[in-house]
């Protein structure tokens, strides 16, 4: 499972970049979460490094809320608060009921028009051009992203780790689609362990 400790660097397939940004805080059902970002400098280098093509939007913006500290801790807030809307909206159907889509419609008519497209060694993405700072500019490519998730064939694949202490949400590509932990290295090991514990411990309490 991706941590804070192990945080992506590098660009990530745009249909998995609105995955990939909620997925900056990990551990959502433990009682102290996972949290990759700080400030809105953290969201914007976030947005550099992972989504390159909206580089120069992620840097304009952060030049902007260096010199308007007011702005920029309302950017913040609302960046996290795009990304939970996305989380919930995510949950949601991945646990196959209907999301409230209201406040991701009016991000998402916030963010920057889709109008040029670039191709970086062989990768198509689309281009967030710079224009008025805002939390739902900068995000324009998750927004994008999570649109097309929720409008295309991947939405059915959309899952929560089984582990309801991670709280992991990823797209199941796997053959069979039955994939049910973030990675079986990770929360599947620890699941089987448990299991593993808990025969023990019967078989234990059985022979007393």
């Amino acid at each position: 499972m991706q941590t804070a400790d192990d945080a992506l660097r590098v660009a990530i397939p745009t249909d998995d970049l609105c995955l990939a940004y909620v997925n900056t805080r990990s551990w959502r059902g433990s009682p102290v979460p996972t949290e990759e970002l700080h400030t809105i400098n953290d969201v914007t280098g976030w947005i550099s490094t992972t989504a390159p093509a909206n580089a120069a939007l992620a840097t304009q913006c952060a030049a902007h809320w260096l010199q308007s500290p007011g702005e920029a801790a309302m950017a913040f807030a609302a960046a996290i608060g795009l990304r939970e809307i996305l989380y919930r909206v995510f949950a949601s159907v991945a646990a196959s009921t209907t999301p409230d889509l209201t406040t991701f419609n009016i991000a998402l008519a916030q963010a920057a028009s889709r109008s040029r497209l670039v191709c970086d060694d062989g990768t198509y993405a689309w281009v967030a051009e710079p224009g008025p700072a805002s939390a739902a500019r900068l995000l324009s490519g998750v927004l994008w992203s999570a649109a097309d998730v929720l409008a295309g064939p991947r939405r059915a694949r959309l899952r929560v780790c089984a582990n309801p202490k991670c709280g992991y949400l990823f797209l199941d590509d796997s053959k069979p689609g039955n994939r049910r932990w973030c990675a079986m290295s990770a929360c599947g090991n620890r699941a089987k362990a448990h299991r593993h514990y808990l025969k023990t411990k019967a078989a234990k309490q059985t022979a007393a």
